[in-house]
């Protein structure tokens, strides 16, 4: 029996479905676009196209190794955020829709701004801090992550996104890294911290629990890592400046008390694309 392109990918959809793989097709698809180093519409065109023995047996381990719980983006080595496509490794997380409203609503807030400096916490692959460069091309924009591999990965994505000159990136752990005597202030901030309490870490889905804990476990509630962002954001905010951040579907009320106590008048939350409270945005800073 000739198994074809859209034989294989039939099977397999099916397969994983049963599963339980939620957008099975999809899945099927672009670990048939990585075998073969084409895109998906590719896939369409040439559906009839015969697959070889040897090419059964790398698609057979790639199935294996996404039901073996990795996630796709770390077998296939990339992912696409907004309109682009970024570099993806088990060093750094993988990207979320619900990130590209973070990014959206930063962009908002930078509205009528001819320049401007913005700080991204916690850069892991880099897909915040480049895509605003794209969307902001008069603005520089610093980008820290406790991760020198992850860095890697985001200098690397930044390079292929043609924007490596107009992004700083910097190893640490939040602020400390930045230079304090300087009398550097950011028109805004920006990040998705770790926001999931510790204790639900091990109940995650386990494709999720492959990705790196630092940049999932926020501690015993899930926003100490946020309480720091916040507390420490007046010292770098320019008059006007904003922080934005990204947070679980249920710490808006405690995110909102925090910003208060950090001398922040106003506090908005976004909804994400299930309706859920996700990205809050803190303006009107009183003590900088």
């Amino acid at each position: 029996m000739i198994l074809t392109v859209e034989t294989v990918l039939r099977e397999t959809a099916h397969f994983f479905a049963k599963r339980g793989l939620p957008s099975a097709r999809l899945e099927a698809e672009l670990l048939m676009a990585h075998l073969l180093k084409t895109d998906r519409i590719r896939l369409y065109t040439d559906g009839e196209r015969p697959l070889n023995r040897e090419e059964i047996s790398k698609y057979k381990d790639l199935i294996r190794q996404r039901l073996s719980g990795q996630p796709l983006a770390y077998i296939t080595g990339k992912k696409s955020f907004l309109s682009w496509e970024f570099q993806i490794t088990p060093a750094v997380l993988v990207p979320r829709p619900e990130t590209e409203i973070l990014v959206e609503k930063t962009v908002e807030q930078c509205r009528g701004r001819a320049s401007g400096r913005l700080l991204d916490l916690g850069t892991g692959s880099g897909v915040i801090a480049i895509s605003l460069a794209h969307y902001l091309p008069a603005f520089q924009i610093d980008a820290i992550d406790l991760s020198a591999a992850a860095l890697e990965v985001a200098a690397a994505n930044a390079v292929a996104h043609n924007c490596k000159e107009r992004i700083n990136f910097y190893c640490g752990d939040l602020y400390t890294v930045l230079p304090v005597a300087s009398g550097l202030r950011y028109t805004g901030i920006v990040s998705n911290a770790p926001y999931i309490p510790t204790a639900v870490i091990p109940t995650l889905a386990k494709e999720v629990r492959q990705e790196p804990r630092v940049a999932l476990d926020g501690g015993p509630t899930g926003t100490e890592v946020i309480r720091r962002i916040i507390l420490g954001a007046s010292a770098w905010l320019a008059p006007e400046g904003f922080l934005a951040i990204e947070h679980g579907h249920d710490q808006f009320p405690a995110i909102q008390t925090i910003a208060h106590e950090a001398g922040f008048t106003k506090v908005h939350s976004y909804q994400d694309y299930a309706g859920w409270p996700r990205v809050a945005i803190c303006t009107g800073i009183t003590s900088n």
